[in-house]
This record gives structure tokens, sequence and C-alpha cells, in this order.
């Protein structure tokens, strides 16, 4: 593999973790919305509230799940492109 092709895949990768860390900050964010929200409606009605072991956590979780598939998606596709053109160039 050439240099420019090795600096290439590193330049995907960090915009890969870039983009994980934007979508999954703004994931846990909506799920602490909905998570006070579902609080407060439980309050309301008078329901015991949910702890947040049980009822944040799981919540937390499925974003960094749903995050984390586009930045695989992009940069398993960036690096197969990047790898024939680094193949096609030699």
């Amino acid at each position: 593999m050439t240099q420019p092709a090795k600096l290439a895949l590193a330049l995907w990768a960090v915009l890969a973790i870039a983009v994980f860390s934007i979508t999954f900050d703004w994931k846990t964010r909506q799920a602490g919305v909905d998570f006070i929200r579902s609080q407060v409606a439980r309050r309301a009605q008078g329901a015991p509230l949910d702890a947040i072991d049980h009822g944040f956590r799981p919540r937390v979780r499925s974003a960094a799940v749903e995050s984390a598939l586009w930045p695989l998606v992009m940069f398993v596709t960036a690096a197969g492109v990047t790898l024939m053109s680094s193949r096609r160039a030699s």
C-alpha cells in the first residue's frame, strides 16, 4: 500500500470517528430528553419513577449502536475504494 493510500485511510478513519461522535452525542441528548419526558409523564400519572439504569441506559446503548452504523458503512466503503484506486495506480 502506498503512502498516500495510508494517509487517505487515516483521514477517512478520523472522519468516521467524528461522524460517530457527533451522531452519538445527538442521539444521547435526545435519549436524555425522552427519558426526562417519560419521567415527567410518570410523575403526573402518580406512577413510580423509573431508575436511570432501567430507563436511560438502554436508550444510550441503542444510541451507540445506531450511531456506529453510518461511520462503519462509510469507512468500509471508503477503504474499499481507496484500496482499489491504490492498486490501479500501481
